[in-house]
């Protein structure tokens, strides 16, 4: 590994530190051991998190809201009594109303493709000083949804034994119970990791939480499927001139990779072999399996010779 790859770990390292001190989590990071210019440049790095993580401006509470009173959640009248979040087994939460809200927000927004299931089976599992409030499903995307306090610092290690025992859910968000504060953890980001330089790291945590329905729209919109792309695209209804459309589209995607920068050392291994291949050859190969010539297991030979050619 280069000084210069050294140190970019070491400067993202320090990033995940200055982020758990600005939560109050960790110690300030020390920069003591560095060079005047280098510590200045990562001190700038450190004042563009701040402002990142302090974008957003502190919220009035509830019953102080202009705009909760102006659209009637709030103010005079209001009811503030406890209510029955679903599937808790009788405990009570406040502002469990906006709990439910959110999520029917949520599956307004996708029409029908988020399916909302309010006594999930594994609510019996839900995960000390937590609530369970409900499960949303897409695909085969499973999100546990809780209520709780998304800045505990045991959060992590018990949604990583909720994790364990149920491995079909994919990811766990936890809001707070106006709804107002949540963030979605997947497995990996309630998992300690090991770094080589540094050790065990403790899990990552989103920078900042947002209002729940933001959170679930979100991660839902990054893992279903760009439909509309598929039906924009170009239908080859027959193969003429195939072999020009696809060595226009393989260039495209062979230059956009050469071009970008990888510091793991098996992505630069990758690059290299890439640059090496001849694209007549994946031109070749994409107009045989489009005429039938190659099938899946064919394709997946011919691509590994390819790479064992371009490795030698």
């Amino acid at each position: 590994m280069t000084d210069d790859e050294e140190m970019e770990n070491r400067l993202d390292a320090l990033i995940e530190e200055y982020q758990l001190y600005l939560r109050g989590q960790g110690p300030e990071p020390d920069l003591s051991d560095l060079p005047p210019r280098r510590q200045e440049t990562i001190r700038e790095q450190f004042r563009i998190v701040k402002a990142l993580a302090d974008r957003r401006p502190e919220l009035p509470p509830l019953e102080q809201d202009p705009v909760a009173i102006r659209l009637g959640l709030a103010g005079p009248g209001i009811s503030t009594s406890p209510v029955m979040l679903p599937g808790t087994g009788g405990r009570q939460a406040t502002g469990g109303e906006f709990l439910e809200t959110s999520l029917d927000e949520v599956a307004f927004r996708f029409q029908g493709r988020v399916v909302l299931e309010s006594v999930p089976a594994w609510l019996p599992d839900t995960p000390e000083a937590l609530q369970g409030v409900a499960q949303c499903s897409v695909l085969a995307e499973a999100v546990a949804v809780f209520a709780g306090d998304t800045d505990a610092p045991w959060l992590p290690d018990r949604l990583t034994r909720f994790f364990n025992l149920r491995p079909e859910v994919s990811a766990a968000c936890v809001s707070s119970p106006d709804a107002e504060r949540a963030m979605v953890f997947t497995p990996a980001d309630a998992t300690r990791s090991l770094d080589p330089a540094l050790g065990w790291l403790d899990p990552h945590r989103p920078i900042t939480a947002e209002p729940l329905s933001l959170a679930l729209t979100r991660f839902f919109e990054q893992r279903l499927p760009r439909w509309d792309r598929v039906a924009a695209a170009d239908i080859f209804t027959t193969v003429e001139g195939l072999d020009t459309e696809a060595a226009i589209v393989l260039d495209a995607e062979i230059a956009t990779a050469l071009r970008a920068r990888p510091r793991l050392e098996f992505r630069k291994a990758g690059q290299r072999v890439l640059a090496e291949i001849d694209p007549a050859r994946l031109v070749s190969l994409v107009v045989a399996v489009q005429t039938g010539e190659r099938g899946p297991g064919e394709l997946v030979e011919e691509l590994t010779e390819m790479a064992g050619i371009g490795a030698s």
